[in-house]
């Protein structure tokens, strides 16, 4: 009997202990989390928004399961499978909170969220360049091509429905002097925008720079008849040009290039102050003229031979250079 004694001893102290165990086993561990919201079936080109995004819970675990307990892995799921476009209050449950460990929830704050739901919509809109800087001296800005011109977008109706177009972030277009392709991205005017992936893997700006016009004074041009039925006499028989355009055209113009013409055929024997007509290529500009040219038409009617021969300005011509009727 006595032998047994110590294995009683030790009976009765693991007993104990299990006992202890058992107790510690039970006695519940407080715990406090956020717990961020999850929508779970939200059907296609809807969008949600949740105020406020996450939820507080208080809860009691057992302190075995604390150990395993991680809130990071804890979330609110909110099932939208039947939901549909509109503002609504949804109500926060304990089913609904997905825990690593079972919890015994005590409190959810707040016990409901507000839900904004949006329809999505898709659209194509046109692409405008937005640029800014100096270009470099003598060049002038003639295109920003967009390639390609369109992008596809996708967002909330009540956002994208307004809009007729999109614009590109920035071009810096400080000191360029030369034409350049150049890598650019869209700015989208709202986070809830997306560019819906049509296989395009970037958006290029084509620009096109030409030449500042120069401008190139012209004297003594001539001037031609057209139309002349009677002896005619002008006064003086050339005129000034002023002239613009791109420089490799306006450079290489001489003094036959240019010229004026006065349409004489609804004009009666008379005097008259009239301005030619200024001939020049088609890419230049006339920004001035000058004098008024003094015409008189006299009565006495051109022959044939005259009209077909290009004969000068008879008498009473003071000046070096006779108009004659035009080729």
């Amino acid at each position: 009997m006595r032998n047994n004694l110590p294995f009683k001893v030790l009976a009765i102290v693991l007993a104990l202990t299990v006992w202890f165990l058992a107790k510690q086993e039970e006695k519940p561990v407080q715990v406090s989390f956020f717990a961020p919201i999850i929508f779970t079936n939200l059907p296609p080109m809807l969008q949600v928004s949740v105020n406020p995004t996450q939820v507080n819970v208080a809860a009691t675990v057992s302190q075995r399961r604390s150990s395993s307990l991680n809130p990071a892995e804890i979330r609110m799921l909110l099932d939208l499978e039947t939901a549909r476009p509109g503002t609504y209050t949804f109500p926060v449950e304990a089913d609904n909170l997905q825990t690593p460990v079972p919890l015994n929830i005590e409190r959810i704050a707040p016990n409901q969220v507000q839900l904004v739901i949006e329809e999505l919509i898709e659209k194509e809109l046109p692409l405008q360049a937005r640029y800014s800087g100096q270009l470099g001296a003598g060049f002038l800005l003639e295109q920003i091509e967009i390639v390609p011109p369109t992008a596809k977008i996708r967002g909330p109706r009540r956002l994208l429905d307004p809009l007729s177009q999109l614009m590109t972030r920035e071009i810096d277009l400080n000191n360029l002097d030369s034409s350049i392709d150049m890598l650019v991205k869209i700015d989208l005017p709202s986070q809830e925008f997306q560019i819906v992936n049509q296989g395009i893997d970037y958006y290029s700006a084509k620009i096109t720079l030409g030449a500042l016009p120069v401008k190139k004074r012209f004297d003594n041009v001539p001037i031609y008849f057209r139309n002349s039925e009677y002896v005619s006499l002008i006064n003086p028989s050339t005129f000034n040009l002023f002239l613009e355009g791109p420089p490799e055209v306006v450079n290489s113009l001489n003094s036959s290039d240019v010229y004026g013409t006065l349409d004489l055929l609804e004009y009666v024997p008379g005097s008259y102050q009239i301005t030619p007509k200024p001939i020049v290529p088609r890419q230049v500009s006339v920004l001035q003229q000058w004098p008024i040219i003094s015409l008189w038409v006299k009565s006495t009617p051109l022959s044939d031979s005259e009209k077909q021969e290009n004969q000068r300005l008879v008498e009473g011509l003071t000046i070096p250079n006779p108009s004659s009727t035009e080729p």
